[in-house]
C-alpha cells in the first residue's frame, strides 16, 4: 500500500500546467455538457410555462425558491463525500472510499425525507414569505411547490451519486445518467403540460418522473464499479462526521443565499410580478457563465483533492492557476454576451416591451461582475480540493448577506429604481471574487511555507 501511494505521488508530481489543463478540460466537459443541458431544460421549462403568462413564470419561480433551498440542504453531504473520496483516490485507500459512500447515502436518504416532510407541512408559510400580493399566484405556487417537492428524495440521491463520481474522477457517467433523465423531463413536460393540459402541475410531475428513473440509473452505475461499490464496510459515526464537518459550511452558505434570494424576491415584488419574472429569466441566463465554471470547479475540486490526499502540492497549485485562467477566459466572454446582446437574449422568453426593458437592464449590470463570479467559483474549488471548504463559505454569506442593506440604500439613493437592485447582486459578486482568490494565494503560500520547513 505504501508503495502505491509512492507510485501516484510519483505520477502526480510529473504532471506539468498544460497537462493540468488538459485534465481539468476533460474532467469538467461532461459535467458542463450535463449543465447545459440542465440549463437548456430550465430554458425550455420557462418557455412552456411562459406560455401561460407571467404569473405562471412568477409561480413555478417563488416555488423554486425552496427547490433550491433543498438542494443546498443536501450539500450538508454532497459536498464533503465528493472531497472525501477524492482524498481517499489520492491516497490509494479504495476501502475509505466506499465507507465514505456507504455511510452518506443511507444519510442523504434520512435527510431527503426530513426535508420534503417539513416542506409539504410548512409550503403555505414558506410561500406567503415571498409576500407576491397575489392570491391566484399564491395558490399556483403553493399546489406546485407541494408536487415537485416529491422529487426530493430522488433528486438528494442524484447530486449524492454525482459528487461521489466526479470526486473518484468519472465525470462522464453522472453525466449520461443526468443527460438521460433530462430528455426525459423535457419530453415529459411538453406532453403533460399541453397534450395532457395538466398546465405547471405537469411540469412538477415530469420532475418527478425524471429524477426517479436517473435514481435507478444510478444504483446501477454504483454496483457495477467496484472501486466505489459500498460492500465489505460498515457504518461508522466518524465517516458521517467526516462528511458532514467539510459539508456545514458549504450548506449555512447555500441556505443562506436562498434566504437572501427570498428577501430579495420581496423586495423586488414591489415592482410586481413582471419584475419578478424577469429576474427569474434573467437568472437562467446569466446561468451561462456559471454553468460552465461550475462544470470546471467540479474538475478543480477533484484534481486538487487527489493531489492533496497524495500530498502533490505543486499539483495542487498547478490546477488552481489553471483553473484562473478558465476564469478569465470564461467570464470575459460571458460579459461581452450578456453587455452587447441583452435585448436579444431576453426577447427570446418574454415578449411584452416592459419585460425586455427590465431584462435588457438586468443583463448589462450584471454582465459587469461574471469574470468575478468565475473567478470566486474557480477558487472555491480549490479550496473544497483542499479541504477547506469554511473559507468560501465565510466569504459567500458575508457577501451575500450585504446584499439586503445594500439594495435597500441603492433604492433610496436611486429614487427606488429596480436598477439599484441589480447593482447590489453584482457588486457583492465582484466582492467575493477578488477576496476569495486573494486569499486562496495568501494562505497557500503560507501552507506550502510550513510544509517545506518541516
Amino acid at each position: 500500500m505504501a508503495l502505491l501511494k509512492k507510485e501516484v505521488s510519483e505520477i502526480l508530481s510529473k504532471v506539468q500546467p498544460d497537462s493540468i489543463m488538459n485534465q481539468l478540460v476533460r474532467l469538467a466537459l461532461p459535467v458542463i455538457a450535463s449543465s447545459f443541458m440542465s440549463m437548456a431544460y430550465n430554458f425550455i421549462n420557462m418557455f412552456f410555462v411562459g406560455k401561460f403568462g407571467s404569473e405562471a413564470v412568477a409561480a413555478v419561480g417563488s416555488a423554486g425558491f425552496y427547490m433550491n433551498l433543498s438542494w443546498a440542504i443536501s450539500s450538508l453531504l454532497t459536498v464533503g463525500v465528493g472531497i472525501k473520496v477524492s482524498h481517499a483516490i489520492g491516497e490509494s485507500n479504495l476501502f475509505i472510499a466506499r465507507s465514505y459512500v456507504k455511510n452518506g447515502l443511507r444519510a442523504v436518504i434520512m435527510l431527503a425525507l426530513a426535508c420534503f416532510a417539513l416542506l409539504a407541512m410548512t409550503r403555505q408559510f414558506l410561500i406567503g414569505l415571498i409576500q407576491l400580493n397575489n392570491p391566484v399566484i399564491e395558490k399556483a405556487a403553493t399546489d406546485y411547490l407541494l408536487l415537485v417537492g416529491m422529487s426530493i428524495p430522488f433528486l438528494f440521491q442524484n447530486l449524492f451519486f454525482t459528487s461521489v463520481f466526479i470526486g473518484y474522477g468519472d465525470s462522464r457517467s453522472p453525466f449520461r445518467i443526468n443527460v438521460a433523465a433530462l430528455i426525459i423531463n423535457i419530453l415529459l413536460d411538453f406532453i403533460l403540460i399541453f397534450p395532457v393540459g395538466l398546465g405547471i402541475k405537469g411540469a412538477a410531475i415530469a420532475t418527478i418522473i425524471s429524477q426517479a428513473i436517473a435514481t435507478i440509473l444510478f444504483y446501477r452505475k454504483l454496483n457495477k464499479t467496484e472501486e466505489l461499490k459500498p460492500v465489505e464496510t460498515v457504518y461508522q459515526y466518524s465517516f458521517l462526521k467526516d462528511i458532514i464537518k467539510l459539508g456545514i459550511s458549504p450548506a449555512i452558505q447555500r441556505i443562506s443565499f436562498t434566504a437572501v434570494a427570498i428577501v430579495m424576491a420581496r423586495i423586488i415584488s414591489d415592482w410586481g410580478a413582471t419584475a419578478i419574472a424577469v429576474q427569474k429569466v434573467g437568472v437562467q441566463i446569466e446561468a451561462i457563465s456559471y454553468m460552465t465554471a461550475g462544470g470546471f470547479v467540479s474538475a478543480l475540486s477533484t484534481i486538487s483533492g487527489k493531489a492533496y490526499g497524495a500530498r502533490d502540492y505543486q499539483t495542487q497549485w498547478a490546477a488552481f492557476r489553471s483553473g484562473m485562467l478558465l476564469a478569465f477566459l470564461i467570464g470575459t466572454a460571458t460579459s461581452v454576451l450578456l453587455i452587447a446582446f441583452p435585448g436579444f437574449l431576453f426577447s427570446i422568453f418574454l415578449s411584452d416591451a416592459d419585460s425586455i426593458a427590465m431584462g435588457r437592464e438586468y443583463l448589462i449590470i450584471l454582465g459587469f461582475s461574471q469574470l468575478f463570479m468565475c473567478m470566486e467559483l474557480m477558487a472555491t474549488g480549490a479550496f473544497f480540493g483542499w479541504g477547506r471548504t469554511n473559507i468560501p463559505a465565510i466569504s459567500g454569506i458575508i457577501f451575500t448577506v450585504i446584499r439586503i442593506p445594500t439594495a435597500i440604500s441603492f433604492i433610496n439613493f436611486w429614487k427606488h429604481a429596480l436598477s439599484s437592485v441589480w447593482w447590489s447582486i453584482s457588486i457583492s459578486s465582484i466582492a467575493k471574487g477578488i477576496l476569495l482568490v486573494t486569499l486562496y494565494i495568501i494562505l497557500f503560500k503560507l501552507f506550502i511555507k510550513k510544509h517545506n520547513s518541516i
